[in-house]
């Protein structure tokens, strides 16, 4: 059995009465070293360094257990790989709403059966993660687990969360969503992107969503070494509902890009626009930067 080093995330004031009672459960039944609350995403950020630096850097049983959302996940990514080891420190997650882009690489369909599957693992798995280094939007390396999103994507982002921590009665939340979204859609102009991959070189003037996915995650296939990038150019309301809520099925190619990337291919969004990764804001601006990937081992 690991020695896990448990991350509780408990600033989430919406968290509902059976989560909390979960994170109970795992306090008073799994054996752990450490115990480690956060209330905001730069503390989970401190935390993850501080273990980084001082837990022994070594071939060790010492596991990072991460309780909360995708958000999190992705500050204790980052928080371990700002300090140089020769042995990385595994993660393990438990998703506390299991609204997760993570739910297919964990292959976990309830939480009450997360901890019997955590006590059957005895070895981490190596999961291919990507990388964004350069002006997003200030000039800095960042890693990510699931996806980036950038103008409209990030206004999709924002609006699911919401829609998951909303308590109004079901017709009333997929109301308010439904003109929140369209609000945002309206709202949401469109800017250039310009993308310089080895295959292929793009410029889409009238673009308003790009979105990064890691393919590792979404298929659940970990060793899959695969960065997609999608980008929609302005179009229709009629379009954007049959097309965009309706996984893009009505999209003409004309409107929808997908291009497979390799590392060191650049994306540059010359407007100012807000981002996203893993659910968290990455904040407004330009965006110019080239897209990697590389393994980081897991307890999943």
């Amino acid at each position: 059995m690991p020695d896990f080093h448990i991350i509780n995330i408990v600033h989430d004031k919406h968290q509902d009465i059976q989560s909390a009672d979960f994170v109970s459960l795992v306090k008073n039944s799994l054996k752990f070293a450490s115990w480690h609350e956060a209330t905001f995403d730069a503390e989970v950020t401190f935390i993850a360094k501080k273990m980084a630096k001082n837990l022994p850097d070594e071939s060790s049983n010492h596991v990072i257990l991460v309780l909360g959302n995708d958000n999190a996940l992705n500050a204790v990514l980052n928080g371990l790989l700002s300090v140089e080891r020769q042995h990385q420190l595994p993660i393990s997650y438990i998703p506390l709403d299991l609204h997760t882009n993570f739910k297919p690489a964990l292959r976990l369909k309830d939480k009450t059966n997360a901890l019997p599957q955590l006590q059957q693992i005895y070895h981490p798995k190596f999961l291919n993660i990507g990388k964004i280094c350069g002006d997003i939007p200030k000039h800095q390396t960042k890693y990510f687990i699931s996806r980036v999103g950038i103008g409209f994507d990030t206004a999709l982002t924002e609006h699911r969360k919401n829609s998951i921590n909303d308590t109004s009665p079901f017709n009333l939340k997929v109301l308010k969503n439904h003109f929140l979204t369209t609000k945002a859609f309206f709202n949401q102009k469109s800017f250039p992107v310009t993308i310089n991959a080895c295959s292929e070189y793009l410029q889409l003037p009238n673009s308003f969503l790009l979105t990064l996915t890691n393919k590792a995650t979404t298929t659940g296939n970990l060793t899959e070494a695969a960065i997609e990038i999608t980008v929609l150019r302005k179009m229709k309301m009629m379009q954007f509902v049959t097309g965009v809520i309706f996984n893009h099925k009505d999209l003409r190619s004309n409107i929808i890009h997908h291009v497979y990337l390799s590392p060191g291919d650049a994306i540059h969004v010359h407007d100012i626009q807000p981002g996203h990764i893993d659910g968290g804001l990455l904040g407004n601006g330009s965006f110019s930067f080239t897209v990697d990937q590389q393994s980081y081992p897991f307890w999943i």
